[in-house]
């Protein structure tokens, strides 16, 4: 039998989940998990508008240098009180799918997790268009609780999502820095731990940075993360990558600029041979290590190669 490719891969994997969820006995939660929107890889952006700029617009102007971006990273310092109010309201008019972040409000992690806040997340959710919207609260909990109290806050928020608004894909993302298992002071110990169950998650996501250019495909950290998730088929989503930080001070180096471009095809021609990852997101802005915006024609030119293969806009 003929290997394969990666488009018919995906194929595959999507009649597989469609037939699994027809089977008599199978799960209310799996009936009513949505399907992957397209049998593609969905390639986006976070971009960082300049001070007081448009979101929107400056998501526009990267794509003509980035390539065809179809999915918007935005975040929410809290939970918003409708998606027509959230960072990502303008999403759905420009036509670009949207992967969103909150925060339960004030912080308030446990009184969520208790169900404290379960009518306004279920008026949120009810106010999000049925357009395959990602979401997660607390992304990168690795940095801010304990692996209970995470599952904990991501089961109960799991639930009162998908009973509102089904159409919602709602799932987890850790942090690559606390995946490497040679890290004992930033690892997360037990992984399964911070899982909270195939029943309670759409996706698996992670954020993955490379202060130096490296291959994201080769680093430890991420490895040891998809063999930890691939498990759980379900699709396994980079939703903040990074190359190059350029920091305070600094000027850019061509060669490091160069080693950004060939990271990148190495990861993207990596994510083609493994279609479990759908979804893949660049990190267009700054951060506590510097500038991690692609500015060269290098990097740029090898980004539209991924955002070309990528689902159509």
């Amino acid at each position: 039998m003929a290997a394969l490719g990666s488009a018919g891969r995906r194929r595959l994997s999507l009649l597989v989940a469609l037939l699994l969820a027809l089977l008599p006995g199978g799960s209310a939660v799996s009936a009513q998990r949505p399907a992957p929107a397209e049998d593609c890889l969905a390639v986006g952006a976070y971009v960082a508008p300049p001070e007081g700029g448009d979101p929107q617009r400056a998501f526009r102007d990267a794509g003509r240098l980035m390539g065809p971006l179809t999915v918007r990273r935005s975040f929410d310092g809290q939970l918003p009180a409708s998606f027509a109010t959230s960072a990502a309201a303008g999403d759905r008019a420009a036509g670009v799918r949207s992967f969103v972040s909150w925060k339960p409000p004030g912080g308030d992690v446990r009184g969520a997790a208790e169900g404290r806040y379960d009518d306004r997340v279920a008026a949120w959710a009810r106010s999000v268009p049925g357009t395959g919207v990602h979401a997660t609260a607390v992304h990168e909990p690795e940095n801010d609780m304990a692996a209970a109290d995470f599952v904990a806050l991501h089961r109960h928020l799991y639930s009162v999502v998908k009973a509102a608004n089904p159409t919602i894909r709602w799932g987890p993302v850790y942090m690559a820095y606390w995946w490497d298992p040679a890290q004992p002071d930033h690892y997360v110990g037990d992984p399964a731990s911070w899982w909270p169950g195939a029943d309670a998650a759409d996706f698996v996501g992670l954020d993955w940075y490379g202060i130096r250019p490296e291959p994201m495909t080769a680093d430890p950290s991420f490895l040891h993360w998809y063999e930890q998730m691939a498990p759980t088929d379900l699709p396994l989503l980079i939703v903040e990558y990074g190359q190059y930080a350029v920091r305070p001070g600094e000027t850019t180096r061509p060669e490091l600029e160069r080693a950004r471009a060939a990271a990148i095809r190495r990861d993207a021609a990596w994510i083609a041979r493994h279609p479990r990852i759908d979804v893949w997101l660049y990190w267009q802005g700054s951060g506590p290590n510097g500038d991690w915006r692609m500015r060269d024609a290098a990097s740029l030119a090898a980004w539209r190669e991924v955002a070309a293969g990528g689902c159509p806009a």
